[in-house]
């Protein structure tokens, strides 16, 4: 983790940089093993999961500093408000 988690935000973009550091390995791994195929396809989930951190990173910007363009895009994005709740529910277990 690149910082101190403080909160349910912190908490989802580390889970989220977490994962793609996991993604990064099974791509050295597969370059590692001159295998590519497998080389290809972990270049594409390493690619999946950047841009996930980045959509994650980008959500929890506007949740900080615009609340009321956040709770538009979760109004039909609701998957959105759903991975925050499971991220709440997380973060709470792991400071107890």
């Amino acid at each position: 983790m690149r910082h101190k988690i403080e909160d349910e935000c912190d908490y989802l973009v580390a889970e989220a940089q977490k994962v793609t550091d996991q993604a990064r390995k099974i791509l050295d791994e597969a370059k590692e093993a001159n295998d590519y195929y497998r080389e290809k396809l972990a270049a594409k989930l390493v690619a999946f999961c950047e841009a996930e951190e980045k959509y994650f990173s980008h959500y929890i910007e506007l949740k900080l500093y615009y609340p009321d363009l956040a709770k538009t895009i979760e109004s039909h994005r609701s998957h959105l408000r759903e991975i925050m709740n499971q991220a709440t529910t997380d973060h709470e277990q792991l400071k107890s």
